[in-house]
């Protein structure tokens, strides 16, 4: 079975909680920055308006153009002239509408990226290699102790994690589950410092 969180209630407790308050700022501020790219880019409306009116000014000499064409003598030179003038005034408008549309969505998106790197970055550098490094060794720790021994009697499994507890632990975390821990070391009494032991890695007895 794929352990994801520990198995001692205050540290499964305490992982859960920031597993759901991580999902929680993460899911919170991808809709901001969202929301935020949808209004900006809402003004690049702008730019498409200015081009739709180039182009419908081109439309306009296109058709006058069409319309010219068929009068005798100068028709055709001035359909063709017509063409070129409204295409020669409704040009500028269409290449600006696209840049500016161009621009508006490169500032919106800009924007919204730099909101979701603010606000996530700092908190996901400091979740990850923690939460990275708590399943790592509760996943180990549960190979060693639990999964690899074969043949291998519980009192020495429960010695080895005493020692352990012993030379691994603060002075304080000794005292939270034996009140003489050198004393139930030296006495055989093991299983409340292998219990220190298995807590501090996030198992169980």
């Amino acid at each position: 079975m794929v352990k994801f969180w520990s198995e001692v209630p205050l540290a499964r407790a305490r992982e859960m909680l920031a597993d759901v308050a991580t999902w929680a700022w993460v899911a919170l501020w991808t809709i901001v920055a969202s929301r935020l790219y949808g209004t900006l880019a809402g003004f690049a409306e702008a730019g498409r308006a200015l081009r739709r009116g180039g182009v419908g000014i081109e439309a306009a000499g296109a058709d006058l153009g069409r319309s010219l064409a068929g009068v005798p003598l100068i028709g055709e030179q001035a359909g063709s002239l017509a063409r070129s003038a409204f295409g020669t005034a409704g040009e500028p408008f269409v290449y600006v509408g696209e840049q500016l549309e161009q621009l508006l969505l490169i500032i919106a998106a800009l924007l919204g990226l730099l909101v979701l790197a603010v606000t996530l970055i700092p908190w996901l550098t400091r979740y990850v290699p923690w939460r990275a490094r708590r399943l790592a060794h509760l996943r180990a720790a549960h190979r060693v102790i639990r999964v690899a021994p074969r043949d291998v009697p519980q009192s020495a499994i429960q010695r080895q994690l005493a020692s352990r507890a012993l030379h691994r632990l603060t002075y304080g975390e000794l005292l939270e589950h034996s009140p003489d821990p050198f004393g139930d070391f030296a006495r055989g009494r093991y299983d409340r410092l292998a219990r220190a032991e298995l807590a501090s890695v996030g198992l169980r007895p």
